[in-house]
């Protein structure tokens, strides 16, 4: 009886292994910008350039850095192994990042602005906001890094409630606050 059912269990099994995707691993170098911008499935989201990409003016967003400290208003060099899973099923595929080395960190001369979406149109979620109000209501960025709206508050309140679709222009603030210097409805 036993015999049989390993028979029986023996093609299911090899059916839901694990390496139905292909995964490769590659050593890679990130520059890590000194913000953190809005993610749909992550809330927030590192700003990086990878490889030759590093320099130029186009950046991507990765959510983490598995062994990476980030610190805002400090740019990094780094190198990390990136390994892509190939998910067939989907026809999809998972990255992911484990920081081997930091090369540099290096402080901002001076507090530059920098723009992060706060609220979104997405095809297939709707509206997504990355704010959430406190109950002494001020607003925090994806219930991660507090914001000062400063003379924007009225606004950014009225574009929340309304739902409307809002970018903010921010500075660096004091224990990693974001404040908003422009709102672009």
């Amino acid at each position: 009886m036993k015999k049989l059912l390993l028979l029986v269990a023996l093609p299911l099994l090899m059916g839901c292994s694990a390496d139905d995707g292909s995964v490769s691993s590659e050593e890679v170098t990130l520059f890590v910008n000194h913000y953190k911008t809005t993610s749909v499935l992550h809330g927030t989201a590192l700003v990086v350039q990878e490889n030759e990409a590093i320099g130029s003016t186009e950046f991507g967003s990765i959510p983490h850095i598995e062994g990476f400290e980030f610190e805002a208003e400090f740019t990094y060099n780094l190198r990390a192994l990136k390994t892509t899973t190939k998910n067939p099923g989907t026809d999809a595929s998972t990255t992911s990042y484990k920081l081997l080395e930091v090369i540099t960190k290096e402080p901002l001369e001076y507090s530059p602005q920098f723009r992060v979406p706060l609220s979104t149109f997405v095809n297939g979620y709707g509206y997504v906001s990355w704010l959430s109000r406190k109950p002494d209501s001020t607003f925090v960025l994806s219930r991660e890094i507090p914001l000062d709206c400063r003379a924007l508050c009225s606004d950014l309140r009225a574009g929340f409630e309304s739902r409307e679709l809002m970018t903010g222009t921010f500075e660096h603030g004091d224990d990693g606050q974001y404040v908003l210097t422009e709102l672009s409805l």
